[in-house]
């Protein structure tokens, strides 16, 4: 099965602020093993970044556990895809149904390679929901 996960979800195995998506742990698991395949678009890194770079601004993490994060994130088995050939589908997406471009690049690579979209972002899970990709 291949899925993709966005920021909202990917997040919240490092900073508890909320709960984790049911499906999120399953997929890492089976990514871990080979039988599974967890995509996201590049542009992952850059939110996961910002976001952990804004709770280190409030002094919810220190230096160090930005960079321990940071690496964190790297490490995870996630083959990044690069988003450019997607920006016209993910245009479209975001048009069709209301989305930033930045949202609807993760449906645009689910809905590439026939994924499920992992996501803790209630309005893009009803988009992906929708349009069968959750």
């Amino acid at each position: 099965m291949m899925w993709v996960i966005d920021t909202s979800a990917l997040i919240r195995l490092f900073v508890p602020d909320g709960p984790l998506h049911p499906e999120v742990e399953t997929a890492f698991n089976r990514a871990a093993s080979g039988a599974d395949l967890v995509l996201a678009p590049h542009l992952l890194l850059a939110e996961a970044a910002n976001v952990l770079l804004r709770k280190r601004r409030r002094d919810e993490l220190s230096a160090q556990e930005l960079r321990e994060l940071l690496q964190a994130v790297e490490s995870l088995p996630i083959r990044l895809c690069e988003h450019g050939p997607l920006l016209f589908p993910a245009c479209a997406l975001a048009e069709a149904h209301g989305l930033s471009a930045y949202d609807a690049l993760y449906l645009a690579v689910a809905e590439q390679h026939g994924a499920r979209l992992i996501t803790n972002d209630e309005g893009l899970a009803k988009v992906a929901r929708a349009i069968g990709l959750a």
